[in-house]
């Protein structure tokens, strides 16, 4: 059977804190009023009512809002990080909350819509002590400034956009670039060094088209033998698969996600295509692979962090992941992907930071800037001023996607 699969859990198993340390848990600080904390709930309190801005902080709670794409075409994210998030408050709760502080969650639906994800933030971003979110890397882009000029962190749930220094801005996951370095180093060793390319003109295809192509350009021996690019919004990409499969490629990287990634395994498999295929991870959802079930590639690669390949991991993830999958299908009866991962680890870094700052969401920027190392769901996580990511190469290996679930295939 997979690591991760379908599979439903029959018997309930408690919603904690996972087991070791800090690894993943929140300190023994955390259980702790402190004196600044409670003078800055009084301060809150007190101006709830001015300038229209509600309560980030109160004698109760410590309120982080939440950004994700619930409806619409993203929502194959959305959904499952919403949930991920809900875990992530249960555990952080269970210990203790922050500084005895219980925390709350802020909902917002942007619709996989930028423009709305821009009122989203906006509206949230004065009622709270951090946002975590939004699903893309559009969005995010789009989100980024009014953060940064609100001195609050923003946590965006993708691994498409690079903050850059002095931003109040983090992405999740591993970078772009250590995703297509892992699969190219992958393919190389087993002898694949012909790699056909095929991404969409959206913010998150570009970028993984660029970091393919910058992966092959520095490993010796790979070439890129073509490319196509097409819309998202394309209803059939045949043009294009021609283009990216031209030079007869040894396999294929479609960087697309959703719907868009699903147009593009239907020609292949329309046009009888047989090649290895690679694509982002943004399509590690069951719902992805439900959607794409008539048509998946034989042979369908994705690169993954280590929520993904647990058993492989090491340095005692095995444990704490499954610890960590064990609570969600307890409390929400089916196995997380990608989108549960991303926002509970954002959410518990972003607690981690509300700790270490008794609560000042301007106090939280510098925090998480310093945070690490932090062992994660999805690896360990070391942050500073130039990276506010946290996670390498390291803690990327390969799965193999099917209608079973996924499956590590090696690094």
């Amino acid at each position: 059977m997979s690591w991760m699969s379908l599979e439903r859990v029959r018997e309930p198993v408690s919603v904690g804190a996972p087991p070791g340390g800090r690894a993943g848990a929140l300190s023994p600080k955390l259980r702790r009023v402190s004196v600044a904390a409670v003078a800055l709930a009084l301060v809150s309190a007190l101006c709830s009512g001015c300038g229209g801005s509600a309560v980030a902080v109160d004698a109760d709670h410590y309120t982080i809002g939440l950004v994700t794409s619930q409806t619409g075409n993203a929502s194959q994210l959305g959904v499952g990080e919403l949930h991920g998030a809900q875990l992530a408050v249960d555990t952080v709760n269970k210990a203790g909350g922050i500084n005895g502080h219980k925390v709350s969650l802020r909902v917002a639906d942007d619709q996989s819509n930028p423009s709305q994800t821009v009122l989203a933030t906006r509206r949230l971003l004065p009622q709270t002590a951090a946002v975590v979110g939004p699903s893309v890397a559009g969005a995010c882009n789009a989100a980024a400034p009014l953060a940064t000029s609100a001195g609050r962190v923003s946590y965006c749930l993708s691994p498409g956009i690079s903050p850059q220094r002095g931003s109040t801005t983090w992405s999740a996951s591993a970078s772009t670039e250590d995703l297509a370095e892992r699969l190219v180093e992958y393919w190389h060793h087993r002898g694949i060094t012909r790699i056909g390319l095929l991404h969409t003109t959206d913010a998150s295809g570009i970028d993984g088209g660029e970091a393919l192509r910058t992966a092959v350009r520095k490993t010796p021996g790979m070439k890129l033998t073509g490319t196509g690019a097409y819309s998202p919004k394309a209803i059939s990409v045949t043009p294009q698969l021609q283009s990216a499969t031209a030079g007869s490629p040894q396999a294929l990287v479609v960087w697309a996600s959703g719907a868009a990634a699903g147009v593009a395994f239907k020609g292949l498999k329309d046009s009888g295509n047989t090649l290895p295929v690679a694509t982002t991870d943004a399509n590690l959802t069951f719902a992805f692979m439900e959607r794409i079930k008539d048509y998946v590639p034989d042979t369908l690669l994705i690169p993954a962090t280590r929520d993904f390949w647990g058993p492989h991991a090491g340095r005692g993830f095995a444990d704490r992941v499954r610890h960590y999958q064990d609570s969600y299908r307890a409390r929400y009866h089916e196995a997380p992907d990608f989108g549960p991962g991303v926002a509970y680890d954002a959410v518990m870094l972003v607690a981690e930071a509300l700790r270490e700052a008794d609560g000042d969401p301007a106090k939280a920027v510098q925090a998480l800037e310093q945070l690490g190392p932090y062992d994660g769901i999805l690896g360990t996580y070391s942050f500073g001023a130039a990276d506010h990511r946290g996670l390498t190469v390291d803690d990327v290996a390969v799965v193999r996607a099917t209608g079973r679930g996924f499956t590590y295939v090696g690094r």
